[in-house]
């Protein structure tokens, strides 16, 4: 099925900072995302650091695209990508 969203990262607390700038980019696209957070209130987010801060999704047929878009916000902040 075309319409199911499928995660193509893992924010880490050190991408944080990205939240803001990959909602601008993936609107500027039309691409409609999604990020899951991980965020545990019961453990007060102890398990951020091992899990990430949340996942991103995007629609299957936006994938490539987003992929590509992400890479590029990631490779232009190199001393923040740790992964």
């Amino acid at each position: 099925m075309e319409d199911q969203t499928v995660k193509i990262y893992t924010l880490e607390r050190e991408h944080e900072y990205l939240i803001p700038l990959i909602d601008e980019v993936f609107n500027k696209n039309k691409i409609k995302y999604h990020i899951r957070s991980k965020y545990d209130r019961a453990y007060d987010g102890v398990f951020v650091g091992q899990k990430g801060v949340g996942d991103l999704y995007v629609f299957k047929y936006d994938q490539v695209k987003a992929e590509q878009l992400l890479q590029e916000l990631l490779n232009s902040h190199p001393e923040e990508n740790h992964t």
